[in-house]
């Protein structure tokens, strides 16, 4: 079988290669990004495209692709969000047209939890029959939201074609390296005052076999991804060793509204709507996949944080003499 995955080689898609090569049904894997792969995978050929671009000829080239995932997207925020659309929506579009080009028949999208918004209304963690609200977003979910009704469009003009998507939580681990992290990296971080909403986490090297699980079950439709535990935020902020100042709401908002037009970094790397997944939750129920698809989570909310803290010291400490 031959398997075509866009973002190959970002951060999820390199682990997301290499649990697909381990799989003796694949022959082949296409990793479609602008960047080489960052290690050697048996199985995969790097082919240098960016989503922006037609894509439909590699769909349609040296043979069938039996299944094409969908990871390439924009995580850290850009100030340009014309751009960030481009890539991002655009980016959707043009691998739906890819995909319509050549016939697949299993296609498969990485969206994100943060699709069903932030809201106070999320008392209890969400299942994916939770339709998917309209608050509170910012440019990063509510693009996943609008590109996950691309994808149900798609499975409605296509009888016959398999898709699913995944939903991943907050992801994490020792290799790391986005926004949200750095946020909790700064000596003082600023949080919503009154508000302590819970947060989950998710393992790296457990996504990616997730989303191998996922795939391998032929089960249609959506599958929330977020590791057993978790913590509220004023307690990550603690585990991590963070100290934060309450502010009021309003005024967070007004703060990291200036820092963002003014790329005031130090303070923020989010636009303001993001103030919104810090002060409402946005838990989900992992039930189903676990349920349908019999996966298990190898590491706990907290495990993933200490794998990152303490590849985050190690970091901090330098080489040793062993690693020199």
């Amino acid at each position: 079988m031959r398997v075509l995955v866009t973002g190959g080689s970002g951060y999820i898609g390199t682990r997301l290669l290499a649990s697909l090569a381990r799989r003796p049904d694949v022959d082949e894997i296409l990793d479609l990004d602008v960047r080489p792969p960052r290690q050697e995978v048996p199985k995969v050929r790097w082919v240098e495209r960016s989503v922006t671009e037609d894509l439909r000829d590699v769909f349609t080239a040296n043979g069938k692709i039996d299944l094409a995932m969908h990871l390439a997207w924009v995580l850290d925020p850009l100030h340009d969000g014309m751009k960030q659309r481009a890539i991002c929506m655009g980016g959707t579009q043009r691998f739906l047209d890819g995909c319509a080009a050549g016939d697949v028949k299993h296609v498969f999208f990485m969206s994100s939890a943060t699709a069903y918004g932030a809201h106070p209304g999320h008392a209890e963690p969400v299942s994916e029959a939770e339709p998917l609200k309209d608050q509170h977003h910012m440019q990063y979910s509510a693009e996943k939201r609008d590109a996950e009704a691309l994808f149900d469009r798609f499975a409605g003009d296509r009888p016959g074609t398999l898709v699913q998507v995944a939903r991943p939580c907050v992801v994490g681990g020792p290799n790391v390296s986005n926004y949200i992290f750095r946020s909790l990296e700064r000596p003082l971080t600023l949080r919503v005052l009154g508000k302590d909403p819970g947060v989950q986490v998710v393992h790296e090297e457990d996504v990616a076999d997730a989303l191998v699980a996922i795939v391998e079950s032929r089960v249609p439709g959506a599958f929330n991804v977020a590791a057993e535990g978790g913590f509220s935020l004023s307690e990550l902020y603690r585990h991590m060793g963070v100290r934060c100042l309450p502010v009021p709401m309003s005024a967070l908002l007004s703060l990291v509204n200036m820092a963002w037009r003014r790329k005031w970094t130090a303070v923020t790397e989010a636009p303001p709507d993001f103030v919104y997944f810090i002060a409402y939750p946005w838990l989900v129920s992992t039930r189903r996949i676990q349920e349908e698809t019999g996966f298990k989570f190898r590491y706990t909310a907290r495990e993933t944080v200490d794998a990152y803290l303490e590849a985050r010291r190690r970091r901090l400490e330098g080489p040793t003499e062993e690693t020199r």
